[in-house]
């Protein structure tokens, strides 16, 4: 049975899509069977992979069981996507009031869990009805986060809704992964950057990762191109630091 993680932060701008991406090939490079999830109404990592977000159908249909889930799956380059879109907006509502509501993607995810080893799932930037749909689906939650001014807003209440959600027994059995570190260059080396770092082990010890992803054009270029950074980039200091982040999530 998989292992269900999400990629979680309601602020923007944190690289929560690249590292789902990136983490997702890692995987299927290391021979894993890798299922991939958007439930951002962006859809940047369902356009990410090549996949138009005007498809007659989007993982919104398979939440108010308007099709299966398999229906909204498609395989790219050996990995599993179930594809968003811009639907995902104005349905909100409707999913946050169906009978399953906020535990309906645990249940349609059951339906296939069985094919895979990892699922992932890309949240959108906000604590909304699809992001607790998917830590409610979820073993483990993982926050990518930059070493920037207010890098540090909206982590507590996102720590608040992981404890609630474990406290009311909606998910009993969720942990924080982890928190790692996105664009990590000279920001980093910064007295800020230095004590956004501080504080951030301070507040989580270990569960601070190791790994940090360092700034890299690749990671940036290969999205546009369609493809994933080992595709793209094998050599370049993207692929090493989400190819050592992921062995790292393995292990913990």
């Amino acid at each position: 049975m998989a292992k269900v993680l999400s990629i979680v932060n309601a602020k923007g701008g944190v690289a929560k899509t690249t590292s789902t991406q990136s983490i997702g090939f890692a995987l299927k490079e290391m021979g894993k069977k890798v299922l991939l999830v958007d439930l951002d109404a962006q859809a940047n990592l369902t356009t990410s992979v090549g996949i138009s977000p005007k498809e007659d159908l989007n993982i919104s249909d398979a939440l108010l069981d308007n099709c299966k889930i398999t229906d909204v799956i498609k395989c790219v380059n050996g990995v599993d996507i179930a594809y968003s879109g811009h639907s995902l907006i104005s349905r909100e509502n409707a999913v946050a009031h169906s009978v399953a509501g906020a535990a309906k993607l645990r249940s349609i995810l059951k339906k296939v869990k069985e094919k895979y080893e990892f699922v992932i799932i890309d949240c959108p930037p906000s604590l909304g009805i699809y992001t607790v749909n998917a830590l409610i689906a979820s073993d483990k939650v993982y926050i990518p986060m930059v070493a920037e001014p207010f890098a540090w807003n909206g982590l507590d209440k996102m720590l608040e809704t992981i404890d609630i959600i474990v406290e009311e027994e909606l998910n009993p059995k969720l942990e924080l992964g982890g928190l790692f570190f996105t664009n990590h260059s000279k920001n980093a080396q910064t007295i800020l950057g230095k004590t956004i770092v501080r504080e951030a082990q301070q507040q989580l010890g270990d569960k601070v990762m190791k790994t940090s992803i360092r700034t890299n054009v690749a990671l940036h270029e290969c999205l546009v191109m369609n493809q994933d950074v080992f595709s793209y980039a094998p050599d370049s200091n993207g692929a090493k630091d989400y190819k050592e982040l992921t062995e790292e999530i393995i292990n913990s």
